[in-house]
């Protein structure tokens, strides 16, 4: 595997310049939320740096790319391919930058959608790529702080945020999404 210097200069030859500040600004955060929660940072940091590794694919070239890459579609990802730089920044991990944990791949796959059983590691980099300073929308600085204190709760509360934003712009919901919210708020419920 890369250092991660090595993973920084060879994501920034292959990101558009915006994109590779935004991946830059994820890695800070999730360094920042991984030393809040007294977290492990190696993993954390790979999973954040790399988890738009993907987007060196041209959204409108990714679901071609997807199939020629054997990398398994779903309707949802079919119909909106914006997803799947998710899956395609597994790859290109695993085959660029020598990433082989799983873990680590993990946090990769689920930045997008979320799921259910992510670990600690994956609720970090979703959140980071939510909250990274470039990020401006109603209610990101109350996510903000939440994401300090408990990361389960803020991840009910991006949840919510990424839901309202799918419906209001009439877009689909990856199911995945959809079980990530529910097995928090069963957890949730249980806690009550």
């Amino acid at each position: 595997m890369l250092t991660i210097e090595e993973m920084k200069q060879l994501l920034e030859k292959s990101l558009a310049p915006k994109r590779f500040k935004h991946s830059v600004h994820v890695y800070e955060t999730a360094l920042e939320l991984a030393a809040v929660h007294e977290l492990p940072v190696e993993k954390i940091a790979v999973s954040a740096l790399l988890h738009d590794c993907g987007r060196e694919v041209p959204t409108k070239e990714s679901a071609a790319k997807a199939d020629e890459l054997g990398i398994a579609i779903d309707e949802v990802e079919r119909s909106q391919p914006i997803l799947l730089h998710a899956k395609l920044g597994v790859y290109y991990a695993q085959q660029k930058y020598g990433v082989t944990d799983k873990e680590v791949l993990d946090g990769i796959a689920y930045h997008t959608t979320g799921a259910a059983g992510m670990s600690t590691l994956a609720k970090v980099v979703f959140l980071a790529d939510m909250l990274e300073p470039g990020r401006d929308f109603p209610g990101v600085d109350e996510l903000r702080k939440a994401a300090r204190k408990d990361l389960d709760k803020a991840m009910l509360m991006a949840y919510s945020n990424t839901v309202r934003y799918l419906l209001d712009g009439g877009l689909l919901i990856h199911p995945h999404c959809i079980d990530g919210y529910n097995e928090l708020i069963r957890l949730q419920k249980k806690q009550d």
